[in-house]
């Protein structure tokens, strides 16, 4: 049972308009007159503050300049400025349940609580907010900047880190100055629903030695998907000669009901304990409470655009907290980092589950209905149907609902020696563990009670109107240790290496499946594979207890050649790992570790006295063994290994300042995807077959680019600004199952265009902007409530939040 909430680049230019914009600013570099210069930028993508323009990595960094600038709050936003990174947003919980992909390393399908780790790591400065099910969404308010380090970063990063990582960089408190600023911001979204935002924070220098550093925020995100008042019918069983049952929407229909309230805080503490010492506590904790549903019906039941017909309440409450502590020090010539943190989540939330009852009675008609029939002993028999103690059809509307608790806890420790020694290194130790007790149920009010799960449960009923129900305890758990050597060859010539050696295990136990009523039909699920009926720890009783744990490696050799102060090119073979897994049906077997191996080279220059920025890459990646989600026997989702895929890609990022007064900026990235053969064709229980040799990866688009120009003049006694930023991404497939995607359809291409004008002084600034000024409306990701081969009938597109007016008022102190 699933729950859904190397001939690349000559002809993929033709199908990049925005690639070709940016390739036509290079004639006009001449025109650069005035002395100004690009600033640096500091990153710690190797776990170390250096220059952007020297680490050999492609990376991508939004500093807190251009954050702020772009008016970047969200990770749907920052992912629009990012082309190496992808993402696919669920049908609902408003951000919950985001997945983030890089490089096209994809196949659609993981995300659900037993499948795959995901291949991409997020990290909010030392600490991973990395989950199984979907990363946090942090909100962006003073944030220093956002990493997006393209390509495996296992040896550094560890397990979900094999296709890259995403770090986001909170601003830390300052011992010296007195800081405080806070922003209000209000805005219309479609010309109909409201929204606001209002963030603040202090840097209170305490002592010579001590500094806190305060943020809060909140957030109202309008709605924009309209539930309408509608009715469906439902045909049920031929045979039976009650009447047809109809549902009616009225309770739940409302226009703009899918809205967000974010709530949220962080708060860190700095203590110079001495010249070489310093702790840094820090806390942070965010609520964000979504109703609704992200969908826009795209079949021809619901009619206007941005609307469906549901027929259940739908919510998502995802709270989480985060505790963490920073050591920082120096013995002797060897510096010494240890970070910890914890982190609890819990993610509560109720989904309209009525496509699924609808399309299921209509064409298997299995829906909820009465066709008994009678045992000579006088008891009651099932065959497959629903019923009522009356023996009449009941009302057919269903929800699933989710309670996933979350708790991770990791440590790592660093020591280095020093950077100015020709010979220099790292060697780290990490552990982590991540627990995630999850309760999946599938309710229909008005069962039977032969129907449910635990119906002799003294004191009463634990699961009410639950048919199936997913309760088990999932547990990650990391050991590694990895080392970083660097040697310079020469003054100009540097190699490095680096190893992680992992030791991965994942547990899973607890109950899935019918209760005893589906015993015959369903006997691969449920209380009837269960060895004894007794409860475990509030399940009705226990059916899985697997487990899997693992020793491997990954390494990476890098040579980094600097031409001169302004340019270095690079060369790189890195490996990349996601641990494996089980599956919890009994007779599925485990999936291994699936491996990325990347073959790179990279440039980062600077022209033009500094004024003009070029950097890039080229890369050939080889993804081994990869593990793919699908729907086994009795509709349960599994993971299997398949076959190899390939990358073939380029990313590149261009700065350039004109004048003092211009600045055009630019990012893209060309991907070449290629499956190396046939994958289970015919596997799903459905029939549908899944991609063959030769076959794109999906999720991930040819081309995706960025462009954004800002130009800054004087307006009476203010400084103001005129920018625009288009952000365009090309048509993508939406399933590794080739059944599902001609059922689903590719994603479109979609162009995004964000304006912005203000103007300020040394204490405020106002800003108005239109976001998605075109109001593009192409889907982002497309999807159905259940397997395509049923429900997708009834497709869902996600789509962007439409155009968005507002206007913000800034002040610092």
């Amino acid at each position: 049972m699933q729950f859904h909430p190397s001939n690349m680049i000559p002809h993929r230019f033709a199908r990049a308009p925005l690639a070709a914009a940016i390739l036509l600013m290079a004639p006009t570099m001449a025109l650069a007159q005035e002395s100004v210069t690009l600033e640096e930028v500091v990153v710690t993508a190797q776990k170390r503050s250096e220059n952007l323009q020297d680490v050999p990595i492609s990376i991508q960094a939004l500093g807190g300049e251009s954050i702020s600038e772009l008016n970047l709050q969200n990770f749907e936003e920052y992912v629009k400025m990012l082309p190496s990174v992808a993402m696919t947003p669920a049908l609902a919980g408003g951000g919950a349940f985001n997945k983030v992909y890089m490089r096209g390393i994809a196949t659609a399908g993981d995300g659900q609580a037993t499948t795959s780790q995901p291949s991409v790591g997020m990290y909010l400065d030392e600490q991973t907010l990395t989950t199984i099910q979907g990363n946090l969404n942090v909100h962006l308010y003073d944030i220093a900047r956002i990493e997006a380090l393209a390509g495996p970063q296992g040896t550094l990063y560890g397990a979900s880190s094999q296709a890259g990582t995403i770090r986001v960089i909170s601003n830390k408190p300052d011992l010296i100055d007195f800081s405080a600023g806070y922003a209000i911001e209000g805005n219309i979204v479609d010309g109909d629903d409201s929204g606001y935002v209002a963030e603040g924070y202090v840097n209170l220098p305490l002592q010579d030695n001590m500094a806190i550093r305060l943020v809060g925020w909140t957030k109202h995100d309008a709605g924009y998907v309209d539930n309408k008042r509608g009715t469906r019918t439902f045909p049920g069983n031929a045979s039976t000669t009650a009447d047809d049952i109809t549902l009616d929407n009225k309770r739940y229909a409302e226009d703009n009901y899918n809205t967000i309230d974010t709530t949220g805080a962080r708060a860190a503490l700095r203590i110079d304990l001495n010249e070489d010492w310093t702790i840094t506590p820090s806390f942070m904790a965010q609520k964000m409470e979504s109703e609704g549903s992200w969908g826009e019906d795209m079949s021809n039941f619901v009619s206007g655009e941005n609307s469906v017909t549901h027929f259940k309440d739908e919510y998502t409450d995802d709270e989480w907290w985060m505790a963490s502590l920073l050591i920082e020090g120096r013995i002797g010539n060897f510096d010494l980092v240890y970070s910890t943190s914890y982190m609890d989540r819990e993610v509560d939330g109720s989904f309209d589950y009525s496509d699924y009852s609808y399309w299921y009675d209509t064409i298997y008609t299995t829906g909820y209905y009465a066709d008994l029939h009678f045992l000579n002993n006088g008891e009651r028999a099932v065959e497959n149907q629903f019923f009522p103690d009356a023996g009449t059809r009941i009302m057919p509307g269903a929800r699933f609902t989710n309670d996933d608790s979350y708790e991770k806890t990791s440590h790592e420790l660093r020591i280095s020696s020093s950077q100015d020694e020709r010979l220099r290194g790292m060697v780290g130790f990490f552990w982590q563990e991540q627990e995630h007790d999850f309760e999946q149920q599938w309710q229909v009010e008005g069962l039977a009670d032969i129907m449910l799960l635990n119906r002799d449960e003294p004191g009463g009923r634990q699961f009410p109107d639950t048919v199936y129900l997913n309760s088990l305890y999932r547990t990650d758990k990391d050991k590694a240790v990895f080392v970083n050597l660097s040697y310079d060859i020469t003054d100009d010539l540097e190699v490095s290496f680096g190893y992680r050696y992992f030791e991965p295990e994942v547990k899973v136990e607890g109950f899935f499946g019918f209760g005893q009523g589906f015993h015959a039909a369903w006997s691969g699920t449920g209380e009837g594979q269960c060895p004894s009926q007794t409860q475990w720890k509030n399940k009705p009783c226990k059916n899985v207890d697997k487990n899997i744990d693992e020793s491997e490696h990954v390494s990476r050799v890098n040579l980094t050649w600097k031409v001169d102060d302004d340019k270095m090119v690079y060369a790189t073979w890195s490996e990349g790992y996601r641990p494996g897994g089980i599956n919890r049906k009994p007779d599925a077997d485990e999936y291994v570790s699936d491996f990325l191996t990347n073959y790179e080279f990279g440039w980062k220059t600077q022209w033009m006295d500094t004024t003009f920025q070029f950097n890039g890459a080229v890369f050939f990646e080889e993804w081994e063994d990869f593990q793919v989600s699908f729907v086994g026997a009795n509709a349960i989702t599994q993971v299997a290994n398949g076959p190899t895929a390939e990358v073939l890609g380029v990313e590149s990022q261009i700065m350039w300042l004109p004048t003092a007064a211009l600045r055009i900026s630019a990012s893209m990235a060309f991907y070449d995807t290629e499956l190396q053969d046939d994958y289970c064709p015919g596997c799903n229980s459905d029939g549908s077959s899944w991609n063959e040799k030769g076959a794109e990866l999906p999720i991930t688009a040819d081309f995706k680019g960025n462009i954004v120009a800002r130009y800054s003049f004087t307006m009476a006694d203010y400084d103001a600004h005129l920018q625009g930023a288009v952000a365009y991404e090309g048509e993508r497939g939406t399933s590794m199952n080739k059944g599902e995607n001609e059922i689903w359809g590719d994603v479109p291409s979609n162009t995004f265009v964000d304006l912005s004008f203000g103007i300020e002084n040394e204490s405020y600034k106002i800003d108005l902007f239109v976001k998605n000024a075109t109001d593009e409306d192409a889907p982002i990701y497309q999807t159905s409530q259940c397997a395509a081969g049923t429900c997708g009938s009834q497709n869902y597109g996600v789509r962007a939040r439409p155009r968005t007016i507002g206007i913000k008022w800034s002040q610092s102190f």
